[in-house]
């Protein structure tokens, strides 16, 4: 079964007391957060009058590993810019004491207003990060979102060094999986940790193909596309993780599973 670009997505969070859809309330959210945290914020691009945000800790130490998370580059996937905000709201500075922590909270955010799974242009902004002689390379695929994010890929990929997380969703789901990369043969204890802490909110999926990728216990292992996450890994990022929430399941339920796999990212790699 395919997934409709332009199918409408929206529920209700009893969390923050709005639809899924409430970019404005989302942002608003955001900006308190990034105030009582000390984020610095820098726009990379206006997307339809929406800005594109990397927030970054408050001080950056070399000597601190360097994580990226991402989320929304799909509108429909919204538990994962909710589950952001709600991880945001349980930290305090000491986290910054052990990470250089940025984020992209929104990449898509006309599909987010509106519930849609592209942009409002009909793209995919999570596909079309070529590689071509060790440089970033711009396809017939790549969506604004993505040429904006790799006009800057050489500050993303220093940003990821030690690790990218991207929180997706897979609406046409009621079971949990993540993509994840190692420099292994096989899923180490990186790809069942986060596994298994998104198991503990759904079940797992079962083996099989999920589209036209091999999952096995839960993992889709080291498959290398044109996506975001396999674009960083592929340029420097150690290890990364592409989580997959079902978006069959409540909204809720969906982005504390978000957030909680966003604290155990953290937390393996050494935040």
């Amino acid at each position: 079964m395919s997934r409709s670009p332009f199918e409408t997505f929206v529920w209700h969070s009893d969390i923050f007391n709005c639809s899924s859809t409430d970019i404005h309330r989302f942002y608003s959210l955001l900006e308190q957060e990034r105030n009582r945290l000390g984020l610095s914020a820098t726009k990379l691009a206006d997307a339809a009058g929406y800005p594109i945000w990397l927030m970054q800790s408050p001080q950056h130490h070399p000597e601190r590993p360097n994580l990226l998370i991402s989320t929304g580059f799909h509108g429909e996937e919204s538990a994962g810019p909710w589950g952001l905000l709600y991880l945001l709201a349980q930290l305090d500075e000491r986290m910054f004491k052990r990470a250089n922590l940025s984020l992209l909270p929104l990449v898509n955010p006309t599909g987010f207003a509106n519930g849609h799974r592209f942009n409002e242009l009909g793209e995919n902004p999570n596909r079309g990060f070529y590689i071509e002689n060790d440089k970033p390379k711009v396809g017939n695929d790549t969506s604004f979102e993505g040429k904006v994010l790799l006009e800057n890929a050489a500050m993303l990929s220093e940003l990821s060094r030690d690790g990218i997380l991207t929180c997706h969703e897979d609406v046409l789901m009621t079971e949990t999986y993540v993509y994840t990369f190692e420099p292994e043969q096989s899923p180490g204890h990186f790809s069942h940790r986060l596994r298994d802490v998104l198991g503990q909110y759904f079940p797992i999926a079962k083996d099989g193909d999920i589209d036209d990728c091999p999952v096995k216990d839960g993992v889709i292992f080291n498959h290398y596309d044109s996506s975001f996450e396999s674009f960083l890994v592929r340029r420097s990022a150690s290890v990364g993780c592409c989580s997959e929430t079902p978006g069959q399941m409540p909204l809720d339920q969906r982005i504390k599973a978000n957030s909680e796999v966003m604290s155990a990212f953290l937390e393996l790699r050494g935040a």
